[in-house]
């Protein structure tokens, strides 16, 4: 940036440079050059701009930057406190490398109340945003979901790239999805999510929308791309709902058959594919990525007491899920729905397994589904030292496994044969009774 001063008579005065500085162990952010006459000015900007651009990108491969990949800064807020804060934007990191970016660096504000403008406050976003540039990031994300205001005003004060926790679960998503259904799924949500944040730049699907809005005929159109997107929204939610109707249907004749649905649930990344591949020796996606599975997968499985139960695959849980995405994901949910027994995996060796079991149960009961009879199955015990795996199952009464490991499986099958005889007895029974209170109607007839 640059500033000069103009006398009377349009005679030029000072001059003044000002430019980031590469990140430097005194931690200072920029300088300011100042010359007292414009015609003394020594400087070949050429050479000198040439010259900072190339510190800056050794400073952005110092800090993890690669060539051909976002690089990205985070950015945590919380209004309680700065434990809460940091262990959210743990997972946030997780979720920014899941979608194939670079995590350069981060920062954390703590706040009564939230700026109704800027989030985290002016002041400290025009930090950030030096920071930001300073490390040689392309994108603010932040952990919380912004409101329409907010995003407008935050990328009316930077030509960074902004995003928030939603808009990274949607890439995430998108990169996932392989089938026609789980496409349709990311579609909806995207569409939601971008409705209320159309400005006058126009419908931008993979940036959050910034800058000033427009009048007239710029409002004429934006009322069009409205109007495009209600009508886009309505078509596909149509078609999830067709979809869940062939769901029914199937999940109808699986019934009829007497076959039990047992569902694996569990928070993303607790290994739920890479047991599900081991015992029905599938091939689902395993990564240790966080959403590696968005469409929910059904095998046959054998038990060792000679039953043959159904096993599906599911979406990992996160906590904080943004509603658009649970509405959206409505057909995958659906499957627990029709789930006889559920079983909630567990990583053991995550030191957080407290707050990921309580972020399932939670989502159980915000969705209706806490009623369908569960247990913990404590997972990655190649992870965790004996100790501790024997106090974790005293707590939850739960198996413990390795799902890479077969040979670990022994009193997992066991208590699954046992959960499975018990829920097919209750069924026996609600059937039974079911039968007996239709007899006693047709006989009042």
């Amino acid at each position: 940036m640059a500033v000069l001063e103009v006398k009377d008579g349009g005679v030029p005065g000072g001059f003044q440079v000002a430019h980031i500085l590469p990140p430097n162990p005194k931690g200072e952010m920029w300088k300011l050059l100042t010359y007292g006459d414009l015609g003394r000015l020594d400087i070949n900007f050429e050479d000198f701009i040439l010259n900072l651009e190339d510190e800056l990108e050794k400073s952005y491969a110092e800090f993890g930057g690669e060539r051909g990949k976002e690089g990205v800064f985070l950015i945590g807020f919380s209004i309680t406190s700065r434990a809460e804060a940091e262990e959210s934007i743990a997972e946030l990191v997780e979720l920014a490398r899941s979608a194939g970016k670079t995590v350069l660096e981060g920062a954390i504000q703590i706040k009564k109340q939230p700026d109704p403008r800027y989030l985290i406050g002016k002041g400290k976003l025009k930090e950030i945003i030096l920071r930001a540039k300073q490390v040689g990031a392309d994108t603010l994300i932040f952990d919380v979901e912004l409101t329409p205001a907010q995003v407008k005003a935050i990328s009316e004060e930077t030509n960074l790239r902004v995003m928030d926790r939603t808009q990274l679960i949607l890439e995430i998503f998108a990169q996932r999805a392989r089938t026609s259904e789980g496409k349709i799924q990311v579609e909806l949500a995207s569409l939601r999510y971008t409705l209320p944040r159309l400005t006058g730049r126009g419908v931008e699907f993979s940036q959050l929308g910034g800058g000033i809005g427009t009048r007239g005929p710029g409002e004429q159109k934006i009322e069009e791309e409205r109007r495009r997107i209600r009508d886009r929204i309505s078509r596909l939610e149509r078609e999830t709902e067709e979809l869940g109707r062939r769901r029914g249907h199937t999940r109808k004749r699986r019934t009829k058959a007497g076959v039990i649905t047992v569902t694996l649930i569990g928070y993303t990344n607790a290994g739920k594919s890479a047991l599900f591949n081991t015992l029905t020796k599938s091939s689902v996606i395993v990564e240790d990525k966080l959403f590696s599975t968005l469409n929910p997968t059904t095998r046959r499985l054998r038990l060792p007491g000679g039953r043959e139960i159904l096993l599906t695959d599911t979406v990992g849980f996160i906590k904080n899920l943004p509603e658009d995405l649970v509405k959206a994901f409505r057909a995958t949910l659906e499957e627990l729905g029709d789930s006889s027994l559920l079983i909630h995996l567990v990583d053991a060796s995550d030191p957080l397994y407290e707050e990921r079991v309580e972020a399932v149960e939670g989502i159980l009961k915000s969705t209706g589904f806490d009623y369908i009879r569960r247990f913990i199955v404590l997972n990655k015990i190649d992870k965790v030292p004996d100790e501790i795996v024997l106090r974790l199952r005293k707590i939850y009464s739960a198996p413990a496994i390795s799902a890479l490991n077969s040979e670990t499986f022994r009193g997992f099958l066991e208590r699954l044969d046992t959960e499975a005889d018990r829920v097919l007895l209750k069924e026996q029974k609600e059937d039974s009774i079911s039968q007996s209170g239709e007899a006693r109607k047709s006989l009042q007839i």
